[in-house]
């Protein structure tokens, strides 16, 4: 299997800054928001994205990919708190982080927060990550419904977040991958704006990788643009055969 991929990210409607991140370097790929006061959020993810960057290289050439994946997550999160502990500007500030691998035929997910991933498969959308959030807390032991969630005030508290503890749990998951799947990484500037049923719809609407993530960018924006928006999208491909395997 081949990887193609694009990401794309805008500061929207309403903010004055960007403090989302991201990175494809395929096959590692990450998106992060960050949180906190002036400038802070941007540093948590900034500092996440870059610590991912560094490592890049080890987490594709490692036996097990998706653990050094996770192991990068956690030298993240210290970079992210011993920053904070440095600079009392930074103070609490923290980052989400939805990062992923592909290889081997698998995908490997390392999240924390309220950023996702989604698998569109033969035109089904699947959310792969849990939020952590308040309200999807609450959803989860059934003290409230999902439409309910959509439009509570605390919807935007986040339960869990890259640099706020020294240590903290990162969620795992693998999946295999087939050729057609597409893979959609984003910050909540997106879901927050458009329901699955119109992120389904612009993912299904061409097969240009590229034009897929201008498309969700915009139509957050279209839809009132309240917060930055990041997504990646990653489109598995068969292989071309070479020569030697293709019949006579």
């Amino acid at each position: 299997m081949k990887l193609r991929a694009a990401g794309y990210t805008d500061v929207g409607l309403v903010r004055s800054s960007n403090e989302d991140a991201y990175l494809v370097a395929d096959p590692i790929f990450a998106v992060a928001d960050g949180m906190g006061g002036h400038l802070a959020g941007e540093v948590a993810s900034g500092t996440t994205i870059d610590t991912i960057r560094e490592f890049a290289s080890a987490i594709a050439k490692d036996d097990d990919p998706g653990a050094a994946l996770v192991e990068t997550a956690r030298a993240a999160n210290r970079a992210v708190y011993e920053k904070a502990a440095g600079d009392p500007s930074y103070t609490r500030m923290g980052t989400t982080l939805t990062a992923a691998i592909a290889r081997d035929g698998r995908l490997s997910i390392a999240h924390v927060g309220d950023s996702r991933a989604y698998l569109f498969r033969k035109g089904k959308l699947e959310q792969l990550t849990q939020d952590h959030t308040l309200v999807a807390e609450y959803v989860r032991h059934g003290r409230m419904s999902e439409e309910e969630a959509k439009v509570h005030p605390s919807r935007s508290i986040i339960t869990r977040a890259l640099g706020v503890e020294p240590d903290i749990p990162i969620d795992t998951l693998t999946l295999g991958l087939q050729p057609g799947d597409r893979i959609l990484l984003c910050s909540d500037g997106l879901y927050s704006m458009i329901s699955d049923e119109e992120i389904a719809k612009i993912l299904a609407s061409t097969e240009d990788t590229e034009a897929v993530a201008r498309q969700l960018v915009d139509a957050a924006n279209q839809a009132g643009g309240e917060d930055n928006t990041t997504v990646i999208v990653i489109d598995v491909e068969q292989d071309e055969e070479g020569p030697e395997n293709q019949a006579s």
